[in-house]
């Protein structure tokens, strides 16, 4: 949630400075009051970056780690890793420890879950945690050398920067960002196409499509969409596998 929060308030402070704190149209410019508090958010974001997100990704590594050695059917290969996944589970804590006494139930490494300690149905093959966790998106699909886009983490941080730059674009083409006047509604369209050609006017009245705004909506869209999983031939094989196992 860090990372994004930091990769957010970067991408605030980036249409800040090139959108909101000048407009040519409007003689004084109400977002100029936000001009502080945006360079202490950009300065506590890079603070975050140097700092708490190596933190963040370590414990993100040592949860990708257990994923993957969970999801071995081997009682030899869980045994081999047991000191492993006793240090993961004692530093990520939460249902961690549930989780592996019961894929050590399953392969009949323990009669029974311990004492006190129950796995509960957290709903974890819904579509959401699907997208969410998934380390196979279309993205790592297309570019299939590239082992950072197979990180759930790295997808969930493109999710939600796609999705706020979406967010972001459609919401200042249909509703507006800009205001006529101080005291006015903000119900004026950035025209980013007139920013970029020097336009006499920086904004005109929402709803309003501009070419620059549109190809920016499509880009968000088509990244947001390529986060989402990739279902393969390959994964309906295990899956079916998995169901003559059982």
């Amino acid at each position: 949630m860090l990372t994004v929060l930091t990769f957010a308030m970067i991408l605030w402070a980036i249409a800040f400075f090139s959108m909101f704190s000048s407009n040519a149209q409007q003689e004084a410019n109400s977002w100029a009051d936000l001009t502080a508090a945006t360079w202490v958010g950009v300065l506590l974001a890079f603070v975050l970056l140097l700092f708490v997100i190596p933190e963040f990704f370590h414990y993100l590594g040592v949860r990708n780690s257990l994923v993957d050695i969970l999801e071995t059917d081997s009682r030899a290969e869980l045994q081999k890793n047991k000191k492993e996944l006793d240090e993961g589970a004692q530093l990520l804590a939460g249902a961690w420890p549930a989780r592996i006494a019961a894929k050590r139930v399953e392969l009949g490494l323990r009669r029974d879950m311990p004492e006190g300690m129950s796995l509960s149905d957290t709903g974890e093959n819904s579509l959401l945690s699907e997208w969410l966790n998934t380390k196979y998106s279309r993205l790592a699909q297309r570019f299939p050398d590239s082992d950072l886009l197979k990180d759930p983490g790295i997808n969930k941080l493109i999710i939600f920067s796609s999705l706020t730059g979406l967010v972001l674009f459609v919401y200042n083409a249909l509703i507006g960002l800009a205001r006529e006047t101080v005291s006015s509604p903000r119900n004026m369209t950035v025209d980013f196409t007139s920013i970029m050609n020097g336009g006499e006017y920086n904004a005109t009245w929402a709803p309003h499509f501009d070419l620059v705004g549109g190809l920016m909506i499509a880009i968000f869209a088509a990244i947001l969409f390529m986060t989402g999983p990739a279902f393969t031939d390959e994964d309906e094989s295990e899956s079916d596998s998995i169901q003559e196992e059982e």
